[in-house]
């Protein structure tokens, strides 16, 4: 099967080969596509860090999901719980912590409790042009903003100056998965009207470990997307965009389900006007609608000849941006405001196999949950000689309600608390600056305070082990906001003969840090087997975290390459409780100092060495990625130290011609066994979710 699916990759391009090599001396047009909502300038500068991936530099990349594709840029990291996801991590901040959206604005609540669908899940990482990291609570025109933003920009129809059709496809393929993964898009138009079509379909199956050891990771995702533009009027921009996607049968081995069925449908309209007046430079609205079904079952466990648990979650996420630019003089202001409203409502039913006589049982995971935030921001930038100044402050209004909090079971009520309505007016402030001292040094400072407020897990969730530790977890309607107080002090060398460094330092002082501390039993009782009890999420005074990231990237007028970059975070609990476990129960509890926080990744860094060959059409690669051992683990989550390890990597791209590109490499060249730090561990203590060992892969992109 393996063989004659290789064969067909292999015949189709040659076909490609042969049908458009003899027409590469001919005569072509060539196409200039610019972006009809978005217009990014490279060369702004921003006091903060700001790292984008185009899609460019990651074609040659295996990567299966967004949250894989973010590893290469520094400080950035994912939990994973299975083959499909890697769950973001950005200088130690993660979950809700970060505001991950789609196009500058849409935002996607995922089904499970656990986070096997966060945001990224439900974007296919094939439909990305380009992709944006936003470190450090600066940002905060994207909406609330605590501790970075990820901004996932998809492909998109574009205006053309005389009717034309393009046809792009895309044939890819993983040993160790046995993983296929197919695309084909069609985008066309004028000038007035332009569209797009596109659909992605991905299938894997079980890899293999360095040890030889087969993990469960198979998933199958299939979407499709519809966008039409029109532009009425000179520089007005209007497009309507559709994606609907579907998950099935995803593995989890770290989590007591698996994903059986997704179904995500997502809507936008985005509207841009830009030369309005002599002062008003730019109008931009959105608005979105995000639709999530999800179902969960544990129907692969063990566990469930005896009894067989399947969740089913409904989640909706609707909301607006609008947004208007001026300038006077050298004064550069945006003015905006946006709208998030968050309903979430599930239920999780059991049926004993065993005991075929007894009735189902039927329990709230959420119960009609709802979030709204809106948001007002004043963004302020001005250039004062060789200083670039930026500013900006945010307010949001928040409210959460909810259904009453209950769990029955057998008509005993084992939880309830029926006041689940808060409210909270969040200030967010930021202000920073790049002093270029020379046009080969500058340094850039900012200071910031980003305010979240909780989640749906946080406020609302009703005895599930949803933590990194064991333990069922309560929400707490009544918990305060996060507020992160950052700076950010980096330094640019950009040396034009030898390269660039860039080398910078962040401190992150978070209040009212949410955490989970234990509840006796006569408040609620652990409902999950083998867990130790139930924690109920509360606010701790305070935490901190700090780190360091340097890169160094070779000039790119050079044939050869060199890029290098380190980096590494540390975050510390000043004070903590430390419950003791002794037969599996809870027997007494301890207070720790300085408690390193949990699931925070180790020490990183990495060199990647490449050479243009024939005019950078052929163009190879080694990379060499060294990870460090991590020691420093939270006592208080039971967290285990974690080996370091070396991985060498080869990627290669070759552009044929204008047709056809083919990208391809070796992970894991040495077949290496090892797994990330920030990786779950397997159910049933099975042990480690290792990663896999060595992988091929080869992509064909088809351009007509």
């Amino acid at each position: 099967m393996i063989m004659r699916r290789i064969k067909y990759l292999i015949a189709i391009s040659f076909a490609f080969i042969h049908a458009f090599v003899l027409g590469q001396n001919e005569q072509t047009d060539t196409l200039i596509s610019l972006e009809a909502v978005e217009i990014i300038d490279l060369n702004t500068k921003y006091p903060y860090s700001v790292s984008r991936l185009d899609r460019l530099e990651t074609d040659v990349l295996s990567a299966k999901d967004v949250g894989s594709m973010m590893r290469v840029i520094p400080n950035v990291s994912g939990v994973r719980r299975g083959g499909a996801v890697s769950d973001p991590v950005v200088r130690g901040f993660k979950y809700s912590q970060l505001n991950v959206q789609l196009n500058n604005g849409q935002k996607i609540e995922g089904g499970c409790p656990n986070r096997m669908d966060p945001a990224i899940a439900h974007i296919d990482v094939d439909d990305i042009s380009s992709l944006e990291i936003i470190k450090g609570p600066y940002a905060l025109q994207y909406g609330p903003n605590f501790g970075g933003v990820v901004n996932m920009k998809t492909k998109r129809p574009y205006p053309r100056k005389k009717f034309g059709i393009n046809v792009e496809a895309m044939l890819g393929y993983e040993s160790n998965w046995n993983g296929f993964k197919n695309r084909l898009s069609i985008n066309g138009g004028n000038e007035k009207v332009f569209f797009s079509l596109s659909g992605n379909l991905k299938k894997y199956g079980n890899y293999k470990d360095g040890n030889d050891n087969e993990v469960s990771s198979e998933f199958e995702r299939f979407n499709y997307t519809a966008q039409l533009g029109i532009s009425p009027f000179k520089n007005n921009y209007l497009i309507l965009s559709y994606d609907q996607s579907f998950g099935k049968n995803v593995m989890f081995p770290t989590l007591p389900m698996d994903e059986r069925e997704d179904d995500t449908r997502l809507l936008s309209l985005d509207y841009k006007v830009m030369k309005i007046t002599r002062h008003f430079s730019e109008f931009r609205a959105k608005l979105y609608i995000s639709d999530v079904d999800h179902t969960m079952d544990n129907k692969g466990r063990p566990f469930s000849d005896t009894v067989v648990a399947l969740s089913y979650i409904q989640t909706r996420n609707y909301g607006f941006r609008l947004d208007g630019k001026f300038n006077f003089d050298e004064n550069e202001m945006i003015f905006g405001t946006d709208y998030e409203h968050i309903l979430k409502d599930g239920t999780r039913t059991k049926t004993k196999i065993l005991e075929p006589t007894m009735p189902e049982m039927s329990e709230k995971l959420w119960n009609d949950a709802q979030i709204q935030n809106n948001g007002l921001f004043v963004l302020y930038r001005r250039t004062f000689g060789d200083l670039v100044f930026d500013a900006a402050v945010r307010v949001d209004f928040n409210r959460a309600n909810s259904g009453e909090l209950k769990l029955v079971k057998m008509g005993n009520v084992i939880y309830s608390d029926a006041d689940a309505n808060s409210s909270f007016t969040n200030l967010s402030v930021s202000a920073g600056g790049q002093y270029n001292f020379s046009n080969k040094f500058s340094l850039n400072l900012s200071l910031g305070r980003g305010v979240r407020s909780p989640d749906m897990n946080e406020r609302f969730i009703i005895l599930l082990p949803v933590g990194y530790d064991n333990y069922d977890y309560l929400g707490n309607p009544a918990l305060k906001p996060e507020a992160n107080h950052e700076v950010d002090l980096t330094a640019i060398f950009n040396l034009p003969e030898a390269g660039i460094i860039e080398g910078g330092y962040f401190f992150s002082y978070v209040t009212n840090f949410i955490s989970g501390e234990l509840v006796p039993e006569s408040v609620a009782k652990p409902q999950t087997k083998g867990v130790y009890g139930v924690k109920r999420f509360y606010n701790e005074d305070y935490v901190y975290l700090h780190g360091f990231e340097i890169t160094y990237q070779s000039p790119d007028i050079k044939k050869w390459g060199v890029g290098a970059r380190v980096a590494g975070t540390k975050g510390i609990n000043a004070e903590t409780t430390n419950y003791i476990i002794e037969n599996g129960e809870v027997t007494g509890s301890e207070t720790i100092k300085n408690d390193p926080l949990p699931e925070i990744p180790p020490i990183e860094g990495s060199i990647d060495v490449y050479y243009k060959f024939f005019k950078a059409r052929l163009i190879p690669a080694f990379n060499l990625r060294m990870v460090a051992t991590q020691k420093k683990v939270s006592l208080a989550y039971m967290e285990d130290e974690t080996p370091g390890f070396t991985l060498l990597n080869f990627n290669c791209s070759y552009q044929f011609n204008t047709y056809l590109k083919i990208t391809g490499g070796v992970s894991n060249i040495l077949d290496k066994a090892y797994y990330e730090h920030l990786n779950r561990k397997i159910i049933g203590g099975k042990g480690e979710l290792y990663e896999p060992g060595r992988v091929f892969y080869i992509n064909l992109y088809f351009n007509i």
